[in-house]
């Protein structure tokens, strides 16, 4: 019997998701950037992001057919690109389903059944990379406290005088 492939985290990944279409994706990235102040100390950010990447539409018109569903889809659209021209912004509304089945107790016992895998592997990277930032974030608090208590002994142990002109 074949094993399936192990899923293996990378810092930036793209999930199937069931939305609205098949170009529906959720797209997690894990982000480190490091940048240096004019003093020159380097501080790093890190980030977790999760992005829906799905097409604006009327969802609630999608079902309309012919003319009728055609227009109102036309005047939701005309609405919209009215509402980002004088608003700047526009909102809607969707949802996210990654995993799911249908019982039919009449026919199948389980019709079918989405995203499992896609699932388990979204939780694997979040987990991966929630337990990446936590260290990180351990590790730069104990060199940030190393070198307060540094910089408080040196200055206890400077004994200097100001010279004045």
């Amino acid at each position: 019997m074949k094993q399936k492939n192990e899923f293996v985290v990378r810092n930036k990944e793209f999930f199937e998701c069931d939305c609205f279409g098949k170009d529906d994706l959720i797209r997690a990235e894990y982000e480190i950037e490091d940048w240096t102040t004019k003093n020159g100390e380097t501080h790093t950010f890190r980030e977790l992001t999760i992005v829906f990447t799905t097409k604006l539409a009327d969802y609630n018109a999608t079902w309309r057919t012919g003319f009728s569903g055609w227009f109102k889809k036309k005047i939701w659209r005309i609405k919209k690109a009215f509402e980002i021209l004088f608003k700047g912004e526009v909102e809607t509304e969707g949802y996210f389903m990654p995993c799911r089945t249908w019982v039919d107790q009449d026919d199948n016992p389980i019709e079918g059944q989405f995203g499992y895998e896609t699932t388990k592997n979204l939780a694997k990277f979040l987990n991966t990379k929630a337990d990446e930032i936590k260290e990180a974030y351990e590790r730069d608090m104990k060199e940030y406290q190393e070198s307060q208590q540094k910089a408080k002994e040196n200055l206890n142990k400077s004994t200097g005088t100001i010279e004045t002109a």
